[in-house]
């Protein structure tokens, strides 16, 4: 009987420990949490002494483990299978289409929207990955899709998993705190494009250069979208265009030009497997914007609130501005640093912005970075933010929450993040407004 080691317990590992289980595997649990372990740790043999199980086949580690963690590098040491919750799911595929889709920003849209295109078409789609329950609670339950949405920490431990659509749809600096530069972070996102099966293709941004550049040598029918570069989804301004469907976009309820290349990317990536390509538009049409990503979240007088808690780093932020006017935003930034420079953020908000407010763990080097740009304050909190960004708006345009930062100094994830500051822009109007 094999055995596996499952070090990290979060959603992905608590599916996989039953997985693995269900196959008469021998499974260990593990996590450097106490209090993880003791929740989710119940009805499995638990890792003692702080050691690799004696008998060891396989170490499945979370997505947030990293590769220098003692027990990685033991197991490593020992030549022990090292792989991630996705990697041993795509061991067990069988038939079914896979499109995955990476990127920096607009992961989530996309594979949505795919994933509803698909819906609309009639077809047993699974939307899975990264965006919510684990590709591995999906495998063998009678699928036809698996529209995946993979983050480069799920890359580094895939070898099994050979896409029929892969999709990078922007690389820019991020994670900088995991990985060594910016060419290592996009190495490893490009290594999807070299995972897609040969008879398969790749859809990536043609306005993107670097990205272009790394994927000149992968050797798989390539698709191109972009608002501005190189695209086989043409952009005139008004309408997307994919293999003769045509999308008004003033019809949907997507708005940047950020939206434009999502649905530019899903279309690429569904249009093959349509049977009725023009329910694309249909699902388009049909679609509302995911929360968290610029969502509405309030109006107070005639300033209205935006909750982009999910714009996690500057590329993402420096996307979402893009479509306002002039001077027209109140920006709220900071949270956890992860590597790399704010400037070219404080490049754009000296057009788009009226106002700039820090908070958070990173708001230090956010201040560092704006430096010379006013008016610009610093929050203690959430609270705290929203009234300061509410008073230089002066009475118009909008308040943008999208923090170029992850959550982890003040909340557990960007969900609850993004909830607070809904719920902070509420308790603010009722004591603005009575």
């Amino acid at each position: 009987m094999s055995t596996a080691l499952i070090l990290g317990l979060g959603i992905s590992g608590i599916e996989t420990a039953k997985f693995l289980a269900a196959k008469n595997w021998t499974v260990v649990v593990h996590d450097d949490s106490p209090a993880k372990l003791a929740a989710a740790g119940a009805g499995f043999a638990t890792l003692g002494g702080g050691a690799l199980p004696e008998e060891l086949d396989l170490l499945v580690i979370s997505p947030g483990v990293p590769q220098t963690h003692p027990l990685v590098a033991a197991a490593s040491a020992r030549g022990v299978d090292i792989a991630g919750e996705m990697e041993v799911a795509a061991r067990f595929i069988a038939g079914e289409k896979v499109i995955a889709v990476t990127g920096t920003n607009g992961k989530s849209t996309t594979v949505t929207l795919i994933h509803e295109m698909l819906l609309a078409d009639g077809r047993r789609s699974a939307l899975t990955g990264n965006i919510g329950a684990p590709l591995i609670s999906f495998v063998g339950k009678g699928y036809e899709f698996f529209v995946i949405e993979i983050s480069s920490f799920q890359i580094e431990t895939l070898r099994s998993l050979h896409p029929d659509a892969a999709l990078i749809l922007n690389v820019s600096p991020d994670h900088l705190d995991r990985y060594e530069s910016y060419e290592q972070y996009l190495q490893t996102k490009a290594d999807l494009g070299r995972l897609a099966k040969e008879e398969g293709f790749i859809v990536i941004n043609g306005g993107d250069a670097p990205l272009c550049a790394a994927m000149a040598a992968v050797p798989r029918r390539a698709r191109y979208f972009s608002a501005a570069g190189k695209s086989d989804a043409p952009w005139n301004g008004h309408t997307v265009s994919c293999d003769g469907i045509a999308v008004d976009m003033q019809r949907t309820a997507l708005r940047g030009e950020h939206n434009v290349e999502n649905l530019q990317a899903a279309m690429l990536a569904a249009a093959p497997f349509m049977k009725k390509p023009a329910l694309m538009a249909d699902a388009a049409y049909a679609f509302r914007p995911l929360p968290h990503r610029m969502a509405p979240a309030g109006i107070i007088g005639e300033v209205e609130f935006i909750d982009d808690s999910k714009g996690t780093n500057v590329g993402a932020v420096e996307k979402s501005l893009a479509g306002y006017g002039d001077r027209s935003v109140v920006l709220i930034l900071g949270g956890v640093d992860k590597g790399g420079s704010y400037r070219p953020l404080r490049e754009l908000a000296e057009r788009k912005c009226r106002g700039v407010v820090v908070m958070g763990q990173a708001a230090p080097q956010i201040l560092a970075d704006f430096a010379g740009f006013a008016p610009l304050e610093a929050a203690a909190s959430m609270a705290d933010a929203v009234e300061r960004a509410h008073r230089l708006a002066a009475g118009e345009g909008t308040v943008l929450f999208s923090p170029a930062c992850s959550s982890f100094d003040m909340y557990e994830n960007y969900k609850k993040r993004g909830d607070d500051f809904v719920k902070k822009v509420t308790e603010l109007k009722k004591r603005v407004e009575g």
